[in-house]
């Protein structure tokens, strides 16, 4: 059976098994286009995120890790601000381009679950409006990357399966083990894949010497970011449990099924569940099936993050592709993909204000609640202006005291843009005693002078010094709400303790 496509006749699925249907190279690159550009459209309003500050932080004291990454995004960051500049743009590219790939990707993944030309849009298409991956890819961050490197992955595990080629464990291996040097997060999928093979009757798989060859090489890329922490107290091991600490829990556990809906959007729900019984009910995919299972239940029981399983949903939107295409074609004559294509473009029109910054600025949110629904959006609000007001107190005071003025904060993010930020206005760079702040220590800090605080609490700060003055909190454009409105500004003298022995209370991680 052939379907017709244009001029052109298109087999509706495998003429064999093992035998691919060929390529819809036109519109999956132009889905993976449109998804890059509406990134990038977007990519220059509002400002840096806090996380984006603290990486250009961290990309002027690379390392082979940090407390709270491994040091693949900093190095990114480095790379992009020396060769395009320090803007929000410059920074998103790659993230942008990163997402355009995953789409192509997941149009390739399809492909090999069984999906001819329309499984294959489909899929690249629901990659491309899922509310989660339109959002991740919008900044630097290790979870744009994580994504990727998932859906990657996940493509050469499936083709692997299907191929039984056993060079492919090698590139496997790679993917993990470059996707470690980026977020230990993949270290799960790995697990899952294993537990998936196990469980989907392909164990002696496990037993290829290629499969350890593949697992070697992992672990030999990921060697460099092990070294790093076994020298600086295994940080990012404490940085983790600090973070489960404080967001996991019954409540956490409790609401990472629902959340899921959240993650693939309303839209997609129907999508996704049919894709996972797609791989379920196919010999050669189930254990795809099996490590999807497997991390939902893990994360469930451990209280994770909702967005620690989204690079899985790839496949799943891979299987949900034949399954629409099946659908479609049993009719006669065979339906259009315009009812799917129409319901995932309004899914991503209802998603867009909640994921990009198309609104103004000013529409963003003031109260607390309703802003914290999409906390990435407020997070790239009022940095400038921040700085700005740290300015102001430091302008207010004499000049005697200006001249070996100190910058304490409580957050990278406030260290982080005034580091950017404040040099224009005479401010020196700061220091602070969260997450990778503390270990490059109060360096530059002069002991005796004259110390402005930003977000440190009252009572710590009169450990350090006799006198701690309010000057000021927070202000944010239009009053918008963000996780620094209403900080505290303190102007603080009379140290009593030195910045070195002070140092050791002042970390703190999360």
């Amino acid at each position: 059976m052939t379907l017709l496509a244009g001029d052109r006749k298109v087999p509706a699925a495998p003429a064999a098994p093992g035998q691919l249907a060929p390529l819809r190279t036109f519109p999956v690159l132009g889905i993976a286009a449109g998804f890059v550009l509406l990134e990038l459209a977007v990519s220059g309003r509002y400002g840096f995120h806090r996380d984006e500050l603290y990486f250009l932080a961290c990309a002027r004291h690379l390392a082979w890790g940090y407390v709270d990454q491994p040091p693949l995004v900093p190095a990114v960051a480095w790379l992009t601000t020396h060769l395009l500049g320090t803007t929000p743009t410059s920074l998103r590219l790659l993230p942008a381009l990163a997402g355009g790939l995953a789409v192509v990707l997941a149009a390739l993944m399809a492909r090999e679950v069984g999906g001819a030309w329309r499984a294959q849009v489909l899929a690249a298409l629901a990659a491309a409006t899922s509310p989660q991956f339109v959002g991740t890819y919008h900044l630097l961050s290790t979870a744009a990357f994580d994504d990727l490197f998932w859906c990657g992955a996940l493509f050469v595990f499936v083709r692997l399966l299907r191929t039984g080629q056993r060079g492919l464990w090698l590139a496997l291996g790679a993917i993990v083990g470059f996707g470690l040097e980026n977020k230990w997060n993949i270290g799960f999928l790995a697990v899952a894949l294993v537990i998936g093979l196990l469980a989907g009757g392909r164990a002696r798989a496990l037993l290829d010497p290629w499969a350890w060859a593949g697992a070697a090489l992992a672990a030999f890329l990921w060697l460099p970011d092990l070294l790093w922490n076994a020298g600086h107290a295994w940080a990012e091991v404490s940085m983790t449990h600090q973070l489960h600490a404080e967001n996991g829990g019954l409540g956490a556990a409790l609401t990472f099924v629902p959340a899921q809906f959240v993650v693939v959007g309303p839209v997609l729900i129907v999508f996704w569940v049919a894709g996972l019984r797609h791989l379920a009910h196919t010999s050669t995919w189930r254990p795809v099936a099996a490590a999807y299972l497997f991390l939902l239940a893990f994360f469930t029981l451990t209280g994770a993050k909702p967005y620690y399983l989204a690079g899985m949903y790839y496949a799943l939107f891979a299987g949900g592709g034949v399954w629409a295409e099946r659908r479609l074609v049993s009719r006669e004559p065979p339906r259009s993909l315009r009812g799917w294509v129409a319901l995932m473009l309004a899914g991503l029109a209802m998603a867009l204000p909640l994921t990009l910054p198309v609104l103004p600025e000013r529409a963003q949110p003031t109260g607390s609640w309703i802003g914290s629904v999409n906390k990435d959006l407020s997070a790239t609000i009022g940095w400038p202006q921040l700085v700005a007001q740290v300015a102001a107190v430091a302008h207010r005071l004499p000049p005697d005291e200006r001249a070996h003025l100190v910058v304490f904060t409580g957050d990278y993010g406030a260290a982080g843009a005034i580091d950017l930020y404040g040099a224009q206005d005479g401010l020196p760079h700061a220091i602070s005693g969260h997450n990778n702040y503390w270990w490059w220590g109060p360096a530059g800090a002069h002991d005796g002078t004259t110390t402005i605080a930003v977000n440190l609490p009252r009572a710590y700060l009169e450990t350090i010094f006799t006198e701690v003055i309010p000057a000021g909190v927070v202000r944010t454009p239009g009053d918008v709400w963000t996780e620094e409105r209403g900080d505290p500004i303190w102007v603080c003298r009379g140290q009593k303790v030195t910045w070195a022995r002070a140092w050791p209370t002042a970390r703190h991680y999360g």
